[in-house]
Formats: C-alpha cells, structure tokens, sequence
C-alpha cells in the first residue's frame, strides 16, 4: 500500500511543476500518527525506516524528487522574476482610532480611602475634562438590560502556511549549526560558507540568477528544514517566525540585499505570501498579511494588503508581481502557546483593594515582553474592535499560567460564581495607599495610553501584569482571560464609544439588579474593571445610553 502511495507521489512530481505536494500526501504515505515499538515512541518515518529494510530507499528516492520538484519551482519562478515587475506607489498609512476619553469613576457609596486612591489614579500635570458627578443608583432602579448595536464575531483560526515542498535534511557534508536569538530564545539552523552569494545588483536578471542558481543548494534545503522545525518546537506564531527569519539572515549576512533574498527564499518556501521589490539600490521584500496593519504604509496588489514590515518605509517600488502556488498570507493571530525561553523580571506583588489577603506574587518573562513589545496594531474585516478579540483570545504564556493560577485559585476557593468574579474585578481596581508607601508595583494604576506611550496602545494579558500602568482595555482583556480560565464561564468585551468594560454570562442565580446584555437568549452581566469599588452588574454612570457592541471571545 504504502509503495503505490509513493509511486503515486513520484508520478505527481514528476508530471508537472504546477502541482503541489501536500502534508497531506506525505501523511497518506508515512500515516498520521507516531508508532510505538520495544524502543518506546519514535517517529513514523523512523518507525518504518527501521521495521522495512526498503523503506529507506523508497524514502530516499521521494525526496530526491521533492529536490526536483523545488528546483524546477524556482527555475519557473526565476523565468517570472526576469521580466514581471511594475511600478508602484505606496497607499499612505493609516492611523490608528483614536477614542475619546471616558474618565474612570467611583462606584456609589465610596469610602475616603477609596476616594484617596481615586485622586491618585489621576495625578496628572495636565488637565482633562471635569470628571462628572456620579450619583448613586437609587436602591429600587430596576436593572438596566442593554440594547446591541452590533456584534464582533471572532476571526476564524486558520492553519499555519505550509511549505512548498516538504524539505529532507541530509547529514552528509551538512553545515554545522550557528547559534542566534529571536526574543531571548536560542534557535540553531545549519547554515555556512556555501551559504553565502553576492548579489551584483538588484536589478532583476541578478536576483532571478540567485533564485535559479543559488537556492536549490541542499544546504538551503538544510537551512529551511531546521527553520520549520524551530517554528514548530518552539510554537511560533506567524509574526514570530518572521521575525526569526530576519534575526537569522540579518546575523548572517549582515543588513544587506543578499540577507533580504535569503529571507525572501525562507519565508516563500515556507508558504507565505511575498513579493520582492526594489528602488536603485535595495531590495526589499514585502510581505501580505490577512490583518491591516496601522501606521504603515502599503501596497495593494491583487486585492491583497503588502507591507514592509522591517526597515524603512519606501513609498514607491518596483515590484516583481510573481507568486508561488498556494501561498498563505501573514495573521498576527497568535492561537496557540509559544515557548520562549525564561528570562525573569523582579516579582511584583499586586493586591486587591478591598481585600488585603486577595494578593499574588509573580515574576513575568522579559522576553514574551519584548516580542509583544514588537507586535502591530491592526484590525480584520475593516474593523478597529476585532484588534480587541485578537488581544483577549491570544492564550496567556504558560510560565504565567503556572505562577498565577494556582494562587488566585486558592483565593477564590470555596465562592460561588458572582463572589468569584467580584473577588478578581476588585483585584482589578487595585490597591489604596493612604501612606504613601506602595510602589506603583503593587497595584493596577490607571493611565492614558498617550501618557504613557504617546499613541494608543492595548496590552497583551501579561503585559497589563507587567507594566505598573494600564486602561480600560487593558483590565477588560485581562480580567476575561481570570473568568474565562479560572471561573470557567463565558464572556464578552462589551464597547460603548470611548470605554471598554466586559460582561460575564453566569450560569448559577446573579441578583436581582444586575445590569446585563442578551446574546442569543443568554444573559451576560455587566463587570467593568475601570468602574472603582464597582460590584458585578453596575454600570459607569452615563454609559446607560451609549450605543454598545459586543466582542465575543473564544474559550481556550
């Protein structure tokens, strides 16, 4: 069976250079699943390699053909990349939504202290608008049920790219590893001398040469095999496989056009969509991505967004329009967990404040930090909300998960679901310091983004654990990781124009004045972390009549 598979195969690669062979065909030929032997568990390929004397010449003999098949691929898109580019001019770019302002406010009834804390969240140089009067809710006001104005559907997970052509290592006469670091985390890839070419120009006769002459070397073959394989052990998200590419050829060949080609080849091979491009001296390599991105520029080319999402920001190119078959553009979702290696900042303890014992102790992991530190603001579907769903469905790293979650879940045993979720919204309120002596590290303090990073930012989860400051968005996404993962309950982010709260659909008795939303016949109440001293069910006093848009979230 698993000969006329192969035969199969072989005939698909060798009938035409258009078709593509798939993971697919190559798990209808190895299986699907690892098999187990007296050895203990080891990989298919490996399985059948040692259990069938010929298998490992049928094998050999399929990826000699996969060579083949990649040589040819290149060969035609070379012949593409000699004559098919065009003049383009950059769309300019577009800047992020800028909300109005929506001050955070005290909850009815609150203490001094509270109020204390109050006037030191916004302990400002500058003015802002008068902060409106709240008043009380009267204790017989019936609850307020919110009408949608619209609802966010979560962007679909798609599959990550898949390769061209499966790529097959060879041991023989192979490279020796080079070491590099993409956010703090080691990656190895065998890449050597034979691995270096010069490009004469940019022009493209000498970039279609390399392509046809340079890359089909098995040391590229090497190079990508070992690049796909540290995607897939360390997790990769596709934005940071990007940017290990670019760490990787930027170590090796320097800020220079063969480091962008060598990129260019890596990430196409890989199954991503780009386009090559040049001015008189550069070459550059654009890539499409399924999110627009904000602040800057890019091309549109067959209905497709392409940025240039490294270096400088040319605003016209010549572009070479020739593709590779089923590419994959570029998501910025990140739907499953990397690993990055440890890399500790100081423990940081953060406090309720209305319980003193509600408080964690935790240290973040600088090099998650500065991968979300490097992560653009964009949108799907020509809307700014679903960046918000992108942020709160990205799972919280596991070094957090494993500090975090077990000491909120002691704090929270024994509550039922509204006293758990209170418990961790006035968490999220943060701590009072009437003396003066808590550091901005033990408690949430709000803060304007523009204050801060001069241009409106939201946070991944463990960003808002890690910065001493954070808004509105910041707390909602936060506190719908805590009730999704710990409460186990459903939630939503609930939008009025210029605030970001969330609601929670409790599936035990809520009171009887909870303010709520109905979703499909579900009743999600209202918690706003920003509302201070809030209960589960209030509502920010002059929200009651805002426009509301519900952003629905997945569950991990």
């Amino acid at each position: 069976m698993k000969k006329t598979v192969l035969f199969m195969l072989l005939a698909l690669v060798c009938a035409t250079t258009s078709a593509q062979i798939t993971q697919k065909d190559k798990d209808d030929f190895f299986g699907t699943e690892d098999k187990d032997d007296f050895f203990g568990k080891q990989t298919k390929e490996d399985f059948y390699s040692k259990n069938d004397p010929g298998f490992a010449a049928e094998r050999q003999k399929m990826y000699e053909n996969y060579n083949k098949f990649r040589k040819e691929m290149l060969k035609d898109y070379s012949d593409f990349v000699r004559k098919a580019w065009k003049d383009y001019q950059a769309s300019p770019a577009v800047e992020a939504p800028k909300d109005e302002h929506v001050e955070p406010q005290l909850a009815p009834g609150a203490d001094a202290e509270t109020a204390s804390l109050f006037s030191k969240l916004f302990g400002r140089k500058h003015k802002r608008t008068k902060q409106p009067v709240v008043k009380p809710k009267p204790v017989e006001q019936k609850p307020v049920q919110y009408t949608v104005q619209d609802v966010v559907k979560p962007e679909p997970v798609a599959p990550q790219a898949q390769p061209q052509v499966p790529a097959e290592p060879k041991v023989e006469k192979a490279n020796d590893y080079m070491s590099f670091t993409v956010f703090g985390t080691e990656c190895k890839v065998r890449i050597g001398d034979n691995c270096r070419f010069r490009l004469p120009s940019v022009k493209s006769n000498d970039v279609a040469d390399a392509i046809e002459h340079v890359f089909p070397g098995q040391q590229f073959e090497n190079m990508l095999y070992d690049c796909l394989q540290e995607r897939k052990s360390h997790g990769f998200s596709d934005w940071a496989y990007y940017q290990m590419l670019l760490s990787l050829t930027r170590q090796f060949y320097g800020d220079t056009n063969e480091a962008v080609l060598a990129q260019a080849f890596l990430y196409s091979q890989s199954g991503y969509k780009m386009r090559l491009a040049h001015d008189d001296s550069r070459l550059y390599m654009l890539a499409a991505t399924r999110h627009f991105i904000y602040n800057k520029l890019f091309y549109s080319i067959d209905g497709d967004w392409y940025f240039l999402l490294s270096g400088s920001q040319a605003k016209s190119l010549g572009i070479c329009e020739a593709s590779f078959p089923k590419e994959s553009t570029l998501s910025l979702r990140i739907s499953t967990s990397q690993v990055l290696s440890d890399n500790p900042t100081i423990q940081r303890t953060i406090k309720s404040r209305k319980n003193p014992d509600f408080s964690v102790t935790i240290t973040s992991n600088k090099n998650y930090i500065d991968f979300y530190d490097t992560y653009p603001s964009s949108m799907v579907e020509n809307n700014f909300m679903t960046r918000w769903a992108m942020y709160a469905n990205s799972p919280i790293e596991p070094g957090i998960r494993k500090q975090l979650y077990p000491q909120l879940k002691e704090k929270l045993a024994g509550y039922n679901q509204v006293d758990a979720v209170q418990q961790l919204l006035w968490w999220m309120h943060g701590m009072v310091d009437l003396d003066g002596t808590m550091s901005n590290s033990d408690t949430f303090l709000y803060r304007y983004d523009e204050d801060v990073w001069g241009c409106d930012r939201a946070f991944f989860g463990e960003e808002t654990l890690f910065y001493p400051y954070c808004d509105c968005e910041d707390r909602s996404i936060l506190l719908s990781h805590l009730v999704r993962d710990l409460v186990d309950l459903d939630v939503v982010l609930v939008y009025y124009p210029g605030h970001l709260a969330m609601a929670v659909n409790f599936t035990e008795d809520i009171p009887s004045n909870c303010d709520y939303i109905t979703l499909d016949g579900r009743k999600f109440v209202i918690c706003d972390p920003t509302y201070i001293g809030s209960r589960v069910g209030e509502t920010m006093s002059g929200m009651e009549n805002q426009p509301t848009t519900v952003i629905l979230l997945q569950r991990s």
